[in-house]
């Protein structure tokens, strides 16, 4: 494994392990994000690329369906739609663990000053993928479920539930026991959690309607449902957006984590004393350490 390395040639160093103020944490995680690029991207294409496969299989699948002249050619078409369409819904599911799973340990192991790379964050996700898109569905039928009913439930659940990923997978716990932690670590801070998410979902957003202009400066809206081509490259310049700005968010979310976990539980002297006994201190300086 290589540690990942910015363009002067120096080793990314790892945020300091302190309470982060809200501020600080943003631009810890754009500055993680600037810096590894390459290696954030690299995680997240793969996944992605999985789901701009079975969307463009979706695509020529409903392009490719004649008009349906008899009732069973209506309902062979509608029935091969729907299963198109869960396909898909299920591979956008499980591209969503894999990639939150992977950019989660890669953040952790920048952070903690640890060497990464995609091969390596990748390594770690194995055995746990299932764990992870499970998660993933427990906590957006939550939040989706607590939006439709009259909003308020949903930012409850939002606040909540948000640090449940990098729990799973860096606490190797089940999801029942990832959502009782996340609720946990996330008590007393749930406006700053939301705050965190909203801006990083605006960004996103922000990003993903530029690059949607920007194609409707190169094609017409009619071209763009009538032109099957024109089609596929909006899927790719979907893919990319994705792809590129897509890891803010779980960046984000990862150091939210450690932060609240130095806040809660002094995860920062604990670490510590970790790293000492890793590099062989000897334990008379590790207590003058801790007495200190």
């Amino acid at each position: 494994m290589m540690r990942e390395f910015s363009s002067s040639g120096e080793p990314h160093m790892a945020a300091s392990l302190r309470p982060l103020s809200t501020g600080e944490l943003l631009d810890k995680t754009f500055t993680l994000y600037r810096q590894n690029f390459p290696l954030f991207f690299g995680i997240s294409a793969l996944p992605q690329l999985g789901v701009l496969v079975a969307l463009m299989a979706m695509s020529t699948v409903f392009r490719s369906q004649p008009s349906a002249q008899t009732a069973s050619s209506a309902m062979t078409t509608a029935i091969l739609g729907l299963v198109t369409v869960l396909v898909y819904l299920l591979a956008v599911l499980i591209a969503g663990g894999i990639n939150q799973a992977a950019t989660t340990f890669a953040v952790s192991s920048l952070y903690l000053q640890e060497p990464t790379g995609v091969k390596a964050a990748y390594s770690r996700v194995r055995g746990l993928v299932w764990r992870s898109v499970n998660v993933v569905l427990s906590v957006g039928i939550r939040i989706v479920g607590g939006l439709l009913l009259f909003v308020v439930p949903g930012i409850i659940m939002l606040r909540r539930y948000s640090l449940s990923v990098p729990v799973a997978v860096l606490e190797n716990v089940k999801t029942r026991a990832a959502l009782k932690r996340s609720r946990q670590l996330s008590e007393g801070s749930g406006g700053r959690v939301l705050l965190v998410y909203v801006l990083m979902l605006a960004l996103i957003w922000a990003v993903s309607l530029g690059a949607g202009w920007m194609l409707r400066l190169i094609f017409t809206p009619q071209i763009l449902r009538e032109s099957f081509a024109a089609q596929m490259v909006q899927q790719f310049v979907s893919f990319l957006v994705g792809a590129a700005v897509g890891p803010v968010m779980t960046i984000a979310f990862s150091l939210l984590y450690y932060d609240q976990r130095v806040r809660k539980e002094a995860f920062d002297i604990e670490h510590m004393m970790s790293t000492l006994q890793r590099t062989g201190v000897p334990s008379a300086v590790a207590a003058a350490t801790t007495n200190a």
